[in-house]
């Protein structure tokens, strides 16, 4: 184990340089301590009895606020996919709906299946209904998310 001495010994020395320049600054005959010295300046020009007053100064506008549009901000909703029903499985657990989108006649057609679950939304218009509402060959737009491996349908909104 070594002992660090270095350390106490430059403070001593900082100590004892410090406390030698204090004397000498007070020894020397040069310098002069004044707390409440002010700077030398040049008197100010007296003011003329012709001269003009001053212009007042503007008072600053306020600045108005920017006019705000009132705009609906898009909302983030996930992955959707718009078509029609071709089937409904409701007995099923989880019950199921499968959806189908015609891309032409050289691209065929798309298919959709996801889950229903009690947390889904069925929308028609701006109304809540049942899941029995869903019919064959209605166009509707299906959100959905993926979880547990399978595709959970979030949302289904009948046109």
């Amino acid at each position: 184990m070594s002992l660090n001495l270095s350390r106490p010994i430059s403070r001593l020395a900082w100590s004892a340089l410090a406390i030698a320049g204090t004397f000498a600054l007070l020894a020397s005959p040069k310098v002069v301590i004044a707390d409440n010295a002010a700077p030398a300046t040049a008197p100010a020009p007296a003011a003329s009895p012709a001269s003009k007053p001053a212009p007042a100064k503007k008072a600053m506008a306020k600045k108005k606020p920017a006019v705000k549009k009132h705009m609906k901000k898009a909302s983030y909703t996930g992955p959707s996919f718009a078509g029609r029903v071709v089937a409904t499985d409701l007995s099923a657990s989880p019950a199921t709906i499968v959806v189908s989108r015609d891309l032409g006649k050289k691209k065929g057609h798309i298919v959709f299946g996801g889950d229903l679950t009690s947390r889904t939304v069925i929308m028609k218009g701006h109304k809540h209904v049942k899941a029995s509402a869903i019919s064959r060959g209605e166009k509707v737009v299906v959100h959905y998310k993926r979880s547990m491996g399978s595709l959970v349908v979030t949302s289904v909104w009948i046109r």
